[in-house]
C-alpha cells in the first residue's frame, strides 16, 4: 500500500489563531506579509509545506502569514503553556479549558 501525501494547506482553527503569538507587522518584509514565506523563519511556502495562520489586520492593513510546521508548532507549545497563566477557567480547571485543549490537540497533530 503506498502512502499519498495530502497537498491540501494546513489551517489553524479560527479559534486559536488569537491566541498564537505573530511577530510585529512593521518587522515583517513583503515576502513574509503575503505568507510566501515563514512568518518567523523565513522559509519558502508552497502550499504542501504551510500552515495557514488566517487574515490579519494590524492598522488598516490586511496580511496573510503563514509558517511552516517546525515554527508553527513552536509557537502553539508557546501559546499552550502561556494560555493557563492568562486564563480564569484554567485557573478553576485546566482540563476543561476548551482553548488550551484544542492549543494542546493542535500541538500533538502538528507533531505527526
Amino acid at each position: 500500500m503506498t502512502s499519498v501525501q495530502s497537498t491540501q494547506l494546513m489551517e489553524i482553527p479560527a479559534a486559536l489563531v488569537p491566541h498564537i503569538m505573530l511577530p510585529r507587522l512593521e518587522l515583517l518584509s513583503d515576502a513574509r506579509t503575503r505568507g510566501a514565506e515563514c512568518v518567523w523563519g523565513g522559509e519558502r511556502m508552497t502550499g504542501e509545506t504551510a500552515v495557514d495562520l488566517g487574515k490579519h489586520t494590524d492598522g488598516g492593513l490586511n496580511w496573510f502569514p503563514r509558517a511552516c510546521r517546525r515554527c508553527t508548532r513552536a509557537a502553539v507549545r508557546a501559546a499552550r503553556d502561556y494560555h493557563p497563566g492568562s486564563c480564569e477557567q484554567c485557573a478553576d480547571n485546566a482540563d476543561i479549558c476548551d482553548v488550551r485543549r484544542g492549543l494542546h490537540e493542535l500541538f500533538i497533530g502538528l507533531s505527526r
